[in-house]
């Protein structure tokens, strides 16, 4: 099977071709067209192989967000290299240790991000215009020659993800071209629909994550896909988003942390919402009372939570339909083509209601991390992807997470998963927001703990916190600190930091 056939660049050139002045993205320096893009993609292509670059060879991707990076990503998928966007906000160092497996050809970086650029002792060029207004081609400078397009296979690699390194140096999930076709074509498919008859190019998203996150294909590459806009902001800023869903944005998607600093904005209550037509959200298990506020928000939007991970993309969801009938709980059921299933540490599927580590097998999941044979065979098994994730189904295939192997917390002899904790504390009138972690104690070994943000004017002891969950858990899973803090640390794939607040917690003898 051929990249002619399965291709996401393919896609966009179909676009480029079909639909010409569509406009295809929107940034701080101008809108720009599928034509445009494409055209200025080939171009990218052309002046990578001037280079001497060759098809499979990697290209790291060190900017800020902007219309012309997505333009050198789908201009080294179109040239056969891969692309590999870099978490920048990683020190010199880790970014070194990050490309050091991946072996890239050339790294480009826009001016503010030479130092990373530098780091890897690779070929670099520095984009000096990334982010000017004028044409695209000009911001591409100086990657750009002559127009180039080099089918590559199905099978070849087509981008490589970094992922989130909460447990080390971030590692490279590579798709394939075909693969990354499924993943956008699916993504595009669970996406809810106001009207079936919507023509293409009338929903425009609010892109404000970051393009190192895997996000940069659940949603800014499959709007492209479908036909859509986006709207790409460099950085999330609260004022700026409410500015881009006033002049028309439809689909938002974030974690609930950024649509809480959305919500308690000056600006909110006076920014005309009632264009949005879908909300999508994730990172964190959904409440009641969060899904009203949501519904009062953005009262023409359907809502869906997702589940994913770099490694699969999107595979589970919770729909609309869902929220309203108040089933909350859990993270959904999986994608029609999506296989989850619990297993135990030898492989065996659990039944209903065991927990054990979740295990997905797609279409369209990475395939290995690059450079890193024994960790891509531990993750990519026979079985299916296993990240250390634990969970479990009920009768109806509807998947609930219970943490992470290496956060589970062992206190006194005892499992204790985070996030059982977490849903039977978070519904205390006095928290906002609540993470539970594992911290060194010399008598239990480890200690349960909760790092809370309070409600604006609330005040939360221990012993308060403690009696709300004592009808739903076991005493021994109930937090023996509490910490209160102004706002939870968050990785770089918008999860709370457990790794993090257990650095920081004192070990109690």
């Amino acid at each position: 099977m051929t990249a002619t056939t399965l291709s996401l660049v393919g896609r966009i050139a179909w676009q480029a071709r079909t639909r010409p002045s569509a406009t295809a993205l929107i940034d701080d320096a101008g809108s720009v067209g599928f034509a445009e893009l494409w055209e200025v993609a080939q171009q990218v292509a052309g002046a990578l192989r001037v280079a001497g670059l060759r098809p499979g060879d990697r290209v790291a991707l060190a900017l800020r967000p902007s219309a012309g990076y997505v333009a050198l990503v789908l201009g080294a998928m179109a040239g056969g290299q891969v692309p590999v966007p870099v978490n920048t906000r990683l020190t010199p160092p880790e970014v070194a240790g990050f490309l050091e497996p991946l072996d890239p050809a050339l790294v480009l970086a826009d001016p503010a991000h030479a130092d990373l650029a530098a780091a890897p002792g690779r070929p670099f060029r520095i984009l000096e215009r990334a982010e000017e207004p004028g044409p695209l081609a000009a911001r591409v400078e100086p990657v750009r020659g002559a127009l180039h397009h080099h089918p590559s296979a199905g099978d070849a690699p087509a981008i490589a993800f970094p992922t989130g390194g909460t447990t080390g140096l971030p590692k490279g999930a590579v798709y394939t071209h075909e693969r990354l076709w499924l993943f956008a074509n699916s993504a595009a498919a669970a996406r809810p629909a106001v009207s079936a008859w919507d023509p293409p190019g009338t929903h425009q998203e609010l892109y404000f994550s970051p393009f190192f996150h895997v996000s940069l294909c659940t949603g800014l590459l499959t709007t492209l896909f479908s036909g859509g806009t986006v709207r790409i902001m460099p950085a999330f800023d609260t004022g700026g988003a409410l500015a881009h869903i006033a002049a028309g944005a439809t689909q938002l998607m974030g974690s609930p942390t950024m649509f809480v600093a959305l919500r308690t904005h000056p600006d909110f209550t006076r920014t005309d919402r009632s264009g949005v037509e879908l909300v999508i959200f994730g990172s964190t298990h959904a409440t009641p009372e969060f899904v009203d506020r949501l519904r009062e928000d953005y009262p023409n939007a359907r809502l869906r939570y997702g589940f994913g991970a770099t490694e699969y993309g999107p595979v589970a969801a919770m729909t609309h339909e869902d929220m309203l009938a108040g089933r909350l709980s859990g993270v959904g059921r999986a994608y029609p083509d999506a296989d989850i299933r619990i297993l135990d540490p030898e492989g065996r599927e659990l039944g209903v209601g065991e927990v054990g580590e979740i295990t997905v097998r797609c279409a369209w999941h990475a395939v290995a991390y690059w450079g890193r044979p024994e960790e891509s065979a531990a993750t990519f098994t026979p079985d299916g992807v296993r990240l250390g994730d634990l969970g479990h189904l009920d009768a109806d295939g509807w998947l609930t997470m219970d943490g992470r192997l290496k956060e589970m917390i062992i206190s006194g002899g005892e499992n204790v998963f985070p996030a059982e904790v977490e849903s039977a504390l978070d519904g205390h009138p006095a928290v906002a927001e609540i993470c539970v972690y594992g911290a060194a104690d010399e008598y239990w070994g480890e200690r349960v703990e909760a790092a809370v943000v309070l409600r604006p004017g609330a005040r939360l002891e221990l012993e308060e916190l403690r009696a709300h969950g004592r009808n739903r858990l076991a005493s021994y899973k109930l937090p023996k600190a509490l910490r209160i803090v102004d706002a939870l640390p968050i990785t770089p794939n918008n999860k709370p930091d457990r790794r993090a607040l257990r650095a920081a917690a004192q070990v109690v003898a």
